[in-house]
């Protein structure tokens, strides 16, 4: 796992090694939250970890920011994403008027457009 850490980390919006938690030594699972910051690319988080010699089987995201026309903006880096799926997005729009949003989901790129494929949160580590 130190060699995927290791890829990862060189990207600009990766955190420190130590802050990337491996999940599942086995499958080659870890998670990570990237740099508030700075805004995230699944094409160069790819790239990375396909240069150091794995694959990325799968990807999941969490967001949080505004509801705008476009999709989630996020405030601090102004990245916009594009949200998929309808039902998960009606509700956000519910919630959109209490101010920022959290939208979770399978994480794609389409060209340079990042995209979220909106799913229900996922329960936070420790709780059912």
């Amino acid at each position: 796992m130190y060699g995927v850490k290791a890829a990862v980390r060189r990207l600009e919006f990766a955190p420190a090694s130590r802050d990337m938690k491996v999940t599942s030594i086995e499958d080659g699972h870890f998670v990570f939250k990237p740099q508030a910051d700075k805004p995230v690319s699944l094409g160069a988080l790819r790239k990375a970890v396909t240069k150091a010699g794995y694959a990325v089987e799968g990807t999941w995201i969490e967001v949080t920011g505004v509801l705008t026309a476009d999709g989630l903006r996020v405030p601090e880096t102004g990245q916009v994403f594009r949200l998929e799926g309808e039902e998960r997005l009606r509700v956000l729009r519910e919630q959109a008027d209490a101010g920022n949003v959290s939208a979770a989901g399978i994480w794609k790129v389409d060209g340079s457009q990042e995209i979220i494929v909106l799913e229900e949160p996922r329960p936070k580590e420790g709780n059912p």
